[in-house]
């Protein structure tokens, strides 16, 4: 009889262990089937919203703002042709005031792209944007949290500042990229208590002081390496203390080698160059900043902004949403205080103080912070659905789940300029595409290209030289018409009124061809009279423009004499 009933105990343990081990493996199913939906809901939505549009119909080709997408455009193309950096005003190759890691990224796209590769800026985005979606997911599953992935995913997806910047030509979204990338690595290497994914983010954040140099600020999260789990001598643990800094130094080295052969400074970047006011000034990082920064993000954080910004270009002109920023703190009640989350919130307090003293205002600054603030609001997700998925609901799993839903949908919220309220920023970022214009700086240029291509000679036009020198055929050279252009502020270099009379000169002297090429505007004859008067020469308007691109030529005049004008170079160097 003991016999009967102890093998009847062992029978009904086991059923047990097997039901219970049947509802896990169900659960863990559940889990993985759903964070697999959100992250395909969160690729279906970046196609529509990014991978979709058709460039050509937008006037994204123009590439601004200006200087910033000309000179990386500019930038990639010279390392392309020449193998160095450069920008071309007139027949001169000038430093930019970026420094060149964003259009070392974009190489790749320009050999194979038509036209110069003016679409390679936006394809590159596009790829990061889509590694980054895909690269979230797999982070979280690696660690056995699907539904976290998804949710991560679906989150960083609907961000409008992640949208806009994924269908931007700028450099901000690798820059915000390498972060993330860098503290995933830091992540993994306390958890497997491995050191080699620590040494790879020193070098991932070295690095990417070649794409944004502000990056240098989160270099706090290599604390990580001194809060290394593994027990070792002191010796042992100083010295991988002192390396990681080693390798940090190592992967910055191409940034500052760079400066100090293109600047003559390590410290001195184009900005010196082309803008020396703002550095000369000491106001470039002071808490004189903080009060203006303060009321942008404020701003923000409320939905009430009103001034143009960047994110507008290329969007709706929302970085965040309210309600991402209350899922985000709400996630603050779920993290516990890791040896990564020290290292972290050092990395990115620190990275948010220094921006928060920065002279320029503009939400772009905070791109790393507002990605990575996707791991916080995460949390409060992950575990709502968790609950859901159980079947265990109440009042604050549905107040939690509404928050996320309104964080996706990006409602309420502003868009446009000026900006309209109570806008939802997944809907309208699906929209975009269709509320754009053409492209007339990329018009003018290519209809300027498809009459005379085969008659080259000098352009003087009112649009960036970098830009035109670029896409216009190879024997052109384009100029500014005046001192009015956007490299007017350098001490070391200039371009005025006299320059272009004497660039002018030097190609008639020559028997080079004069054009200018004006964008359309509702004063073209102001624009007419900004160009160089040359003696003998008059400027006419040449049959062959159109509501695209005014197309002026220097003509010799019937009754001029022989024009007899200084030869030699043009020089442009200040002494």
């Amino acid at each position: 009889m003991a016999i009967k009933e102890n093998s009847w105990g062992h029978s009904a343990l086991a059923a047990t262990a097997k039901s219970a081990n049947g509802v896990k493996i169900s659960r863990d199913r559940s889990a993985l089937l759903t964070g697999v939906f959100l992250h395909c809901c969160a690729l279906a939505f970046y196609y529509f919203s990014v991978l979709h549009i058709d460039y050509h119909k937008t006037d994204l080709l123009d590439l601004g703002p200006y200087p910033d997408a000309v000179e990386y455009f500019a930038q990639a193309n010279a390392i392309l042709k020449k193998g160095a950096p450069a920008i071309q005003i007139g027949y001169e190759k000038l430093p930019s005031r970026y420094p060149p890691g964003y259009p070392l990224l974009t190489v790749p796209w320009l050999g194979f792209l038509p036209h110069h590769g003016i679409l390679a800026p936006f394809r590159t985005n596009q790829t990061v944007g889509l590694l980054l979606l895909i690269g979230s997911f797999a982070f979280y599953f690696s660690i056995g949290r699907p539904i976290a992935g998804g949710l991560a995913t679906l989150l960083l997806a609907t961000q409008p500042a992640f949208i806009s910047f994924s269908r931007s030509s700028m450099s901000d979204l690798s820059g915000a990229a390498a972060a993330v990338l860098a503290f995933a690595l830091v992540y993994f290497g306390l958890r497997r208590e491995r050191r080699w994914p620590i040494y790879c983010a020193a070098i991932v954040l070295g690095l990417s002081l070649c794409i944004r140099p502000q990056l240098l600020f989160m270099s706090p999260l290599l604390l990580a390496m001194a809060l290394f789990p593994a027990r070792v001598s002191w010796p042992k643990w100083l010295t991988h203390c002192c390396l990681v800094l080693v390798v940090f130094g190592a992967g910055s080295a191409p940034y500052f080698i760079f400066n100090t052969f293109e600047f003559g400074d390590p410290l001195k970047t184009g900005y010196d160059f082309w803008v020396p006011a703002w550095s000369e000034t000491g106001q470039l990082f002071s808490f004189r900043n903080v009060p203006r920064q303060l009321v942008m993000i404020w701003s923000e954080i409320t939905g009430s902004w009103d001034q143009f910004r960047v994110a507008n270009l290329f969007g709706t002109g929302t970085y965040v949403v309210p309600a991402y920023i209350c899922l985000s703190a709400l996630g603050l009640f779920f993290v516990r205080l890791t040896r990564f989350e020290i290292s972290a919130f050092l990395a990115g307090t620190t990275y948010f103080i220094a921006t928060l003293t920065y002279a320029f205002v503009d939400g772009r600054f905070y791109l790393p912070i507002g990605f990575l603030l996707v791991a916080l609001a995460v949390l409060p997700a992950e575990w709502a659905v968790s609950q859901a998925l159980k079947l265990r609901f109440s009042i604050s799993l549905v107040a939690v789940l509404m928050i996320f839903l309104l964080s996706c949908i990006g409602f309420p919220s502003q868009s446009g300029f000026k900006p309209k309220r109570n806008r939802s920023q997944a809907w309208d970022a699906l929209q975009y595409a269709n509320n754009k214009e053409r492209s007339p700086r990329y018009e003018a240029q290519q209809e300027f290209s498809r009459f005379f291509r085969d008659a080259p000679g000098l352009v003087l036009s009112d649009i960036d030289p970098p830009y035109l020198n670029v896409l216009l055929p190879k024997a052109f050279v384009a100029a500014p018409i005046d001192n009015q252009h956007n490299y007017c502020y350098s001490r070391l270099w200039h371009y005025g009124n006299a320059e272009a009379t004497r660039l002018v000169q030097s190609g008639l002297d020559h028997a080079t061809p004069v054009y200018a090429l004006l964008l359309p505007s509702k004063h073209d004859d102001q624009d007419v009279q900004r160009l160089p008067s040359i003696q003998g020469y008059s400027w006419r308007r040449n049959e062959k423009s159109s509501t695209r691109a005014v197309i002026m030529t220097l003509t010799k005049s019937a009754s001029a004499p022989t024009l007899n004008s200084p030869s030699g170079p043009v020089g442009m160097i200040a002494p």
